[in-house]
C-alpha cells in the first residue's frame, strides 16, 4: 500500500515547495556559518542573486551592511549564488505584515487531501489525527464557498 506522502510527491506544486524549502534551509545554514556573530534569518533569494535577510534590529542591520562584501564572498565560496544582500530588520517585517492583505493561496489538490485523510486515519498520534482532520475539513469547506 502506498504511503500518503508518496501521493504528495506526485504533485508538482508540492515537489517545487519541498525543493525550495530545502534550498532555503541550506542557505540559512550557510549564512549562519558565514556570519555567526548575529542571529540572521534568510527571507528569500531572487533570480538575480539578491539575498533578503532579516536582522534582529537596526544596529545589527548596520553592522551587517558594513561586512556585506565579505559576507557575500563567503557565501559564494560556500556555493550560494548570491550577488548582493537586501537587509531588513524584523521590526520592519512585523509592521509590513500588519499592513499587508492576506495572500491568496491555491487550494490543496483533492488527491493530496485524500492522502492526508488516509494519513490521519493511520496515524497513532491523536494530535496529528485532529490536525489533519481540521486541515482536510477546512480545505474541503473552502471549496464550497
Amino acid at each position: 500500500m502506498p504511503r500518503p506522502i508518496d501521493s504528495l510527491q506526485t504533485e508538482p506544486v508540492f515537489r517545487e515547495l519541498a525543493s525550495r524549502l530545502a534550498s532555503m534551509v541550506e542557505l540559512q545554514a550557510m549564512v549562519s556559518a558565514a556570519y555567526p556573530q548575529a542571529s540572521l534569518t534568510v527571507l528569500s533569494l531572487s533570480e538575480d542573486g539578491t539575498l533578503a535577510i532579516a536582522a534582529r534590529n537596526a544596529a545589527e542591520a548596520a553592522r551587517l551592511r558594513q561586512v556585506e562584501p565579505s559576507l557575500v564572498e563567503s557565501l559564494r565560496q560556500r556555493g550560494a549564488a548570491v550577488n548582493r544582500l537586501r537587509i531588513r530588520t524584523r521590526r520592519t517585517l512585523i509592521d509590513a505584515a500588519r499592513l499587508a492583505p492576506p495572500a491568496l493561496r491555491a487550494p490543496i489538490p483533492e488527491s493530496a487531501l485524500a492522502a492526508f485523510d488516509e494519513l490521519g486515519k493511520t496515524s497513532e498520534s491523536d494530535g496529528l489525527k485532529r490536525a489533519i482532520e481540521r486541515l482536510v475539513h477546512h480545505q474541503r469547506a473552502e471549496r464550497h464557498r
